[in-house]
């Protein structure tokens, strides 16, 4: 692979985001309960730091152009060859939104705290991995993503991961209408997950749902603790949808929510507004993970 210029995207620590470098440099004057938290939150803290290190000097020592971008300031991509991805899923995820058709190689730079199952490198094997990569030697696979319209209009980010729908208050009950390839049903629930084979691994799972092959082209979804009043269950509690399946819901809420691949991507659902969840036309380009992973459905 010909790389002429990278971009490096880091993550801050919350240790750092929330100033707790500043404001906790003697663990001695907190409170005993804070102490065991705030170092942990340090360590995470310099072992994100020590991995960011090993990352530019890997570059440098191969003599690759690049720049450093915080995620926090991410906008859409160009112009590269290939984008790092420094943190763990969760900066993989914001990245995914802004690369379009670009490689993307995750570097996980907490490996004992993290959850990095896109990651393919640490800081231990950056070096190598690069190797590999000029070398042409790198798997990578490609990640289907979800495309999102609301009331008609397309949004602006693609899903990788996950999609929830539910009411903005965790205590209150999601009302909606689902359709699911022209079968409609009013329900009441805890809200719906809509996931890819990618994020079959994250929150649909816990919720009881099943890890797909990485390579699939499916959606899954799955309704979150269904609430009926009577005796005749639902019909559309969770389900595999080919590319070709449509998936639709109709909001019956005043202060409903749609959030994309986390807590931080997120639009207003109101009375009668709808949702439709397609095959994105553009996967992710993932370096570094080969694509096989274990069916277990």
């Amino acid at each position: 692979m010909q790389i002429s210029r990278l971009l490096v995207v880091y993550k801050k620590s919350y240790y750092e985001l929330y100033g707790y470098e500043k404001r906790n440099r003697d663990l001695e004057t907190l409170p005993p309960q804070q102490r065991p938290m705030i170092q942990a939150m340090r360590l995470s803290h310099e072992e994100n730091q020590r991995t960011l290190t090993a990352v530019c000097h890997a570059l440098d020592a191969l003599n690759v152009s690049y720049d450093r971008l915080y995620r926090g300031d991410l906008k859409p991509i160009t112009d590269y060859d290939l984008i790092l991805s420094v943190g763990g899923d969760g900066t993989l995820l914001e990245v995914a939104r802004y690369v379009g058709d670009l490689p993307v190689l995750g570097v996980n730079s907490d490996p004992s705290r993290s959850t990095a199952f896109l990651c393919a490198a640490d800081r231990s094997s950056i070096a190598s991995c690069l190797d590999a990569l000029l070398a042409g030697n790198m798997p990578h696979v490609s990640l289907a993503r979800m495309q999102i319209t609301l009331n008609h209009t397309l949004l602006p980010f693609y899903a990788l991961n996950d999609i929830l729908i539910a009411h903005s208050n965790p205590a209150a009950m999601a009302s909606y209408i689902l359709c699911v390839d022209g079968i409609s049903e009013t329900q009441r629930s805890s809200g719906i997950w809509i996931a890819t084979a990618a994020g079959s691994t994250a929150a649909i799972r816990s919720a009881g749902g099943h890890v797909m092959p990485l390579r699939s082209q499916k959606r899954q979804y799955r309704v979150r603790e269904a609430y009926t009043s009577n005796d005749r269950p639902y019909q559309l509690l969770h389900g595999m949808l080919p590319p070709g399946v449509s998936f639709e819901l109709t909001s019956r809420m005043r202060r409903g929510r749609l959030f994309l691949d986390g807590p931080h991507l997120r639009y207003h659902l109101g009375l009668g507004d709808t949702v439709s969840v397609t095959l994105a036309p553009t996967p992710l380009q993932l370096v570094g993970i080969n694509g096989e992973r274990q069916q277990q459905f």
